[in-house]
């Protein structure tokens, strides 16, 4: 598969690195928010193997162990800063020596300049690829001056494209009717099929940044109606944001759709994690997924799927009519 574009300016791998996990643990208004315990040595091991397997895009969040992840992604690109595309996030307000993150947002022209100021010292560069705003919604008068003071950084060279990571179509559409901006991240997985997203970007020649490519590792496979994930993981927290998992255990319903579509993503030698990224590529050719990866073992995995590519468009229509019967 061939680089992907985001805005005028940036050419990526059609598969990203995301960079949540390796934030370790953090706190969300009280609530564990990261994926447990992780060795950083490793986490910087997984991203130099991600960029000689060829995944050149990463992506992470202030937020993210409250600095942690973007602290580890600097290490890791110290002396071959060229050869990543570093995408990050701002707008949570958070404590970093407590690690938490609080609910309260801000994405004020001041703040906006501050946070951008501290990320760049954590990923020791002077310049982030793909600044986007964290927080899914806000106002249309806060979006304005937003846009404004993002348009000043990249007048600047402190980023060189902007997006903004929300689910929401209709901040999207707002997003995209007032700024020169390149991306929305936003959930998209087979198991959760948002396509308005995505033809929203494709009408408005956006990239469409996929988070939770994996479920949350539902779509990895290793879980069954007996796994039971610790209160310490984000996914056996209480958030309610959190979609496939309840209390630590993956809910009943994602479990029958998986098994419902399995053989369709394993087919042809693919693994399910390879499946489902091909099944996102096979979606649209603006869709880049960016799966949580904090091992070798994991990148090497997720790499593989490129060689592979989508799946055909006879596999997308099967899928599709699988999973409708069952909605």
């Amino acid at each position: 598969m061939e680089k992907k574009s985001i805005g005028s300016s940036l050419r990526v791998s059609p598969l990203g690195f995301g960079g949540w996990a390796i934030g370790g643990p953090f706190w969300l208004d009280g609530l564990p928010d990261g994926w447990g315990d992780i060795h950083d040595a490793e986490s910087i091991r997984a991203i130099e193997t991600a960029l000689e397997r060829g995944i050149n895009f990463i992506d992470t969040a202030d937020a993210y162990g409250t600095g942690h992840s973007e602290e580890i992604i600097g290490q890791a690109l110290r002396g071959r800063r060229q050869d990543a595309v570093v995408a990050t996030k701002f707008g949570f307000t958070y404590d970093a020596a407590s690690r938490n993150v609080f609910t309260n947002i801000d994405v004020s022209p001041g703040y906006i300049r501050s946070a951008c100021q501290a990320s760049l010292r954590r990923l020791a560069t002077d310049y982030i690829d793909l600044y986007q705003i964290h927080p899914g919604e806000f106002s249309a008068e806060q979006l304005d001056a937003a846009i404004d003071a993002l348009e000043r950084l990249k007048q600047e060279g402190l980023i060189r494209e902007y997006g903004w990571s929300t689910a929401n179509t209709a901040c999207a559409e707002q997003f995209a009717q007032r700024s020169s901006g390149a991306a929305i991240q936003h959930p998209f997985n087979v198991l959760s099929n948002d396509s308005a997203m995505v033809e929203l970007c494709e009408r408005h020649g956006l990239s469409s940044v996929n988070n939770s490519p994996l479920a949350m590792g539902l779509l990895s496979g290793k879980f069954t109606a007996s796994s039971n994930l610790p209160a310490e993981d984000v996914r056996g927290s209480s958030h309610e944001w959190v979609l496939y998992f309840k209390d630590g255990k993956p809910k009943a319903e994602y479990l029958a759709k998986l098994d419902a579509v399995r053989e369709i993503l394993t087919s042809g030698g693919r693994s399910l994690v390879q499946g489902a990224l091909a099944w996102i590529w096979g979606k649209s050719a603006c869709t880049i997924p960016i799966p949580g990866l904090k091992n070798v073992k994991q990148v090497e995995e997720a790499a593989e799927a490129i060689s592979y590519g989508p799946l055909t468009p006879e596999q997308m229509n099967e899928i599709e009519l699988i999973l409708r019967g069952r909605a």
